[in-house]
């Protein structure tokens, strides 16, 4: 395809932000990072954001560069000539960073849970008539990040087969418009759908990967919400009503 689709999220979050998932998702002991695997994951999923043309921003590259970097000094002998010398960790560094960054992700949370708390407060009789009853007040990604999206969207993309490396490229037209029709005719009958529901019967990956960045226009649009029932499932899009 020639054309490219920028998209893009207003809640895009950081690389820490992506290492914590796969630390979250696989059980790892943050203080024993795998970190041959965690790089390669990491390489993958930033190659995956690439290929959609999601915005990508420095810090993400200055990290692929830190892990290569990390996994390299893994792979070197560590020997001390001081048999009583403790040889430092390459990911201690690393480690320190992730688990203050957790620390104040924590302490963010909880000033915003302390911030929706107080909004229902008033010092005054508020005026009504200036409150704007059409504003849908649930967030569109509920208990769901970019990245568990992401991830939902790698599974099915695996699943499909590449083909030979070598064929003859047939030019073929699909649109985000056409394919958020077509993920509008899920809503005919039912107000929400499993994503896995929406592209099961896609085989072709051109067509998979503009349904993918037409879900995204609708998640950035509010013509959607998505939102998961537990950790990694498979996520629900349900149709925001205008």
């Amino acid at each position: 395809m020639s054309d490219q689709y920028n998209i893009e999220l207003d809640v895009f979050e950081g690389p820490m932000d992506l290492l914590l998932y796969f630390i979250k998702r696989d059980e790892i002991n943050i203080y024993d990072i795998p970190i041959a695997r965690i790089t390669r994951e990491y390489l993958e999923y930033l190659d995956l954001m690439q290929t959609l043309n999601l915005k990508v921003a420095g810090e993400f590259i200055a990290m692929a560069s830190t892990l290569m970097q990390i996994k390299a000094r893994m792979l070197l002998p560590r020997f001390s000539e001081n048999d009583d010398e403790t040889i430092e960790d390459p990911r201690s560094e690393l480690v320190q960073r992730l688990v203050e960054y957790q620390q104040f992700k924590e302490l963010g949370e909880e000033l915003r849970q302390l911030e929706e708390d107080s909004i229902g407060y008033f010092p005054r009789k508020p005026d009504i008539s200036l409150i704007n009853t059409s504003v849908d007040a649930e967030e569109i990604l509920q208990k769901v990040t970019l990245f568990d999206i992401l991830a939902a969207f790698k599974n099915v993309l695996d699943r499909i087969p590449t083909g030979p490396t070598e064929h003859n490229v047939n030019r073929f037209e699909v649109t985000i418009h056409e394919q958020t029709e077509f993920i509008y005719t899920y809503f005919i009958k039912k107000s929400k759908v499993r994503f896995s529901e929406v592209v099961k019967n896609i085989n072709k990956r051109v067509v998979l990967i503009v349904t993918f960045l037409a879900l995204l226009e609708m998640i950035r649009t509010k013509q959607v919400r998505v939102y998961q029932e537990g950790i990694f499932d498979d996520f629900t899009i349900e149709k925001v009503e205008p």
